[in-house]
């Protein structure tokens, strides 16, 4: 029953009309008990919003916060209230105060209705309305303010859970990737490389190589065991072409002082020569490329960079083209070669002739005693293998490699036609390089 009908009845009974005291008061009463359930529903969710205490872990979706009401999840109970949920409770009190109040100036009208004058029963009705409409408006703003609370309260708790949760997960997630990549990053950065070397015509005497399309590899030792040392392994021979075109055998023109592939006195000499074929048919250039295969291997793991010329039967480049890379790119050269005789001589590598004029021309005369120390220490490292020495480990030839190179730069004949050339002699001879690089270097790191 609203407020308009309860004024309205109480003028009729005010003003004689037929109308039951008992009608009245059931007026009353029933406006009483809908003002007093109002507020006691606002003063319960008020205490049931302002009850949540102890920590406990928040569930998804754990609030639902509506314009008139809020429901709060029992997973949300880990949180205190703020102190505000009290003050809704203190208010909702205070209207509960008011509503009885009001209730009491009710009943007064009632019991003096029909003892006083029309016009003071009508005051009283109105004094009545007036105080019930202030207790009533007393407990929407008790449950107003109940609710505005909760709904602060409740975002409150749902920022504080997400930002909570979302932490955690930062957290969690941060642990994860870090022990991840503890675990990732050594394994990727500990690891070989390798990069594409091209042949660069500014680089010095490049302009007297006639072959040079093709592209040699350096790899890079893993960085845990690296040296910082570069050694150029080159598998002799296996230019298609290389045969027929000429290049100049001297930086400077002038001619060759010891005989070879190209007689002595000739200025140019086969850019790059075919190679010999084995006793059985195997070309020469097949077994080289096995070799350096497994020379690579056996000096990158031993922490040396490795650059190789050819990793393939073909490469498009002449033996001036192949120094030059070397020269600019590593800090030795090594050409594997098997020599054309048939006896099984043994390994042996090409020295520098003693020729006076040879020696003073450059960049010969200034680095043919490197050469010359590098072959002695590889020679020393295939002793110490067991492999058979050719002689005294060195035979005086004028080579296209040798007359142009610029790092420590040997030949090395590792036997001949007549040699064993099976895959199982390959581990011996790299291992035999690998010690004399071992100790050439250290020699070189002690001068």
């Amino acid at each position: 029953m609203n407020y308009s009908i309860r004024k309205h009845t109480a003028l009729f009974c005010a003003a004689g009309l037929v109308l039951s005291l008992s009608g009245c008061g059931a007026a009353v009463s029933v406006e009483k008990n809908t003002v007093s359930s109002t507020a006691a529903s606002s003063v319960s969710a008020d205490s049931e919003s302002a009850s949540v205490s102890a920590p406990q872990p928040a569930a998804a979706n754990s609030t639902a916060v509506h314009s008139k009401e809020l429901t709060l999840d029992e997973d949300l109970d880990f949180y205190s209230a703020p102190d505000s949920a009290a003050s809704a409770v203190s208010a909702a009190s205070a209207a509960e105060s008011i509503l009885s109040s009001a209730e009491d100036a009710a009943d007064a009208s009632l019991e003096n209705m029909f003892s006083v004058a029309p016009a003071e029963t009508v005051s009283g009705s109105a004094s009545a309305e007036s105080a019930v409409s202030e207790a009533v408006e007393a407990a929407s703003a008790a449950e107003a303010t109940s609710v505005s609370t909760a709904e602060s309260v409740a975002e409150s708790i749902a920022a504080s859970s997400v930002e909570s949760t979302a932490e955690s997960t930062v957290e969690s997630a941060a642990e994860s990737v870090t022990a991840s990549a503890a675990e990732i990053i050594p394994a990727v950065d500990d690891v070989v490389t390798y990069e594409p070397v091209f042949f660069d015509p500014t680089w010095e005497y490049g302009g007297n190589s006639r072959i040079n399309s093709g592209i040699a590899t350096l790899y890079h030792a893993k960085p845990s065991i690296a040296k910082h040392i570069t050694v150029c392994i080159n598998a002799g021979h296996g230019t298609q072409g290389g045969s027929s075109v000429k290049t100049l055998c001297h930086p400077d023109g002038t001619p060759k002082v010891t005989g070879g592939s190209t007689a002595a006195g000739a200025t140019e000499a086969t850019a790059i020569a075919t190679g010999m074929d084995f006793l059985d048919g195997t070309p020469e250039s097949h077994i080289t490329l096995a070799l350096a295969q497994v020379v690579r291997e056996t000096l990158i793991n031993a922490g040396y960079d490795v650059l190789m010329i050819r990793e393939a039967e073909d490469v498009q480049l002449d033996n001036i083209a192949r120094t030059l890379m070397a020269n600019n790119n590593a800090d030795c050269h090594i050409a594997l070669h098997y020599d054309s005789t048939d006896w099984d001589k043994g390994v042996y590598y090409m020295s520098v002739p003693s020729d006076s004029s040879y020696r003073s021309m450059e960049p010969v005369a200034s680095h043919w005693q490197d050469h010359n120390r590098l072959g002695d220490c590889i020679i020393q490292g295939m002793s110490s293998e067991g492999i058979s020495i050719f002689e005294g480990g060195s035979m005086e030839v004028d080579l296209t490699q040798t007359s142009y190179s610029t790092v420590p730069s040997i030949d090395l004949e590792v036997g001949d036609k007549a040699s064993d050339h099976s895959g199982s002699t390959y581990p011996g001879l790299a291992a035999g390089i690998l010690r004399g690089l071992d100790l050439f270097f250290a020699q070189t790191a002690s001068n």
